[in-house]
Order: structure tokens, then sequence, then C-alpha cells
């Protein structure tokens, strides 16, 4: 069951009416060069970043994914979706929904697929790279951003639960 084309604005009736109960969540930064990777707990309360993909091409992406969900019984997977502060979508909004798309294409197993808003996230997971990391690691730290930023929209989105 998959509800990305439903949920590109997920509300709290959606949330409610799809999104498993229990059972680990997937958090899912969707970049150009990297894909950071995150997972809650079963119950929903913290979520954790995992690992950062380096693209390859979407089927290798992808097949890597796939591996990483069955690994570890995800049930349902929250993509962030970027947006203006004014709510206006820009290229990189199209670009995560084709991702999703996709995804949900090439996994076999039919997941929920949420989007979740994602601003400001890049920046705090940079706040948070730095506080480990010198100003002198810049690309260092940039490395340790994108499973971070997918943490943080997985916290939100199940804090929201």
């Amino acid at each position: 069951m998959t509800v990305f084309n439903e949920l590109k604005n997920t509300n709290q009736d959606s949330l409610n009416k799809y999104c498993p109960k229990k059972g680990r969540l997937l958090g899912i930064d969707v970049g150009t060069k990297r894909i950071g990777l995150a997972l809650c707990d079963e119950t929903h309360l913290i979520a954790s970043p995992k690992l950062i993909l380096h693209r390859q091409g979407n089927l290798k992406d992808f097949a890597k994914i796939k591996d990483f969900i069955e690994e570890n019984k995800v049930v349902g997977i929250v993509i962030g979706l970027p947006i203006q502060m004014d709510d206006s979508e820009i290229p990189m909004t199209i670009f995560s929904q084709n991702f999703a798309e996709s995804l949900d294409n090439f996994l076999e197993q039919k997941l929920p697929i949420f989007f979740f808003d994602e601003r400001l996230t890049s920046f705090e997971a940079r706040d948070l790279a730095l506080s480990k990391l010198s100003r002198r690691n810049n690309k260092i730290r940039d490395k340790f951003v994108d499973d971070i930023a997918a943490s943080l929209i997985l916290q939100g989105f199940i804090d929201s639960l």
C-alpha cells in the first residue's frame, strides 16, 4: 500500500489512517550526491542516523535501500520534501517526489511512503555536525550531514504522530 500521491502534504488524518502504529520507519534525505538514511525504534520514539549512500544511479541506490529495508524490517518510509519558506515548490521538491515514485515502483514489498516538510533540517544537521567537527573540516562535516538530516526528518514525522 503506497500512498505518496495522496500525501504530498501529509495531514494528521492521513497519518492516523495509513501509518503503521508499530514497527521501524525509514527516514530518507534525498540529495543529488548523497542519500541519508535514518531509522526509528519500533515504538516510534527515537530516530537515529544510520547510513549515507553515495549516489550511483537509481537502480544501485534503490537496491541498497531495499536491502536496508529488509535487514531492518522497515514498515514505512518517510521522505523529506524540500519546499521554500513561502510553501512554494523548488526543483528539489519534484526531484524528491520523482525519487519516491521510482523507489515505490522498484520495491517489491509495497510500503506506505510519506512526505515530511524538511525545511531547515539541513541547516540544523550542519549545526549538529559542526558541533562535532571544527570549521576547518567543512568537507568532512558535510559528509555527515545527510544521515543526520534524515534523522531530523524522521524525528519530526514521528513527533507529529
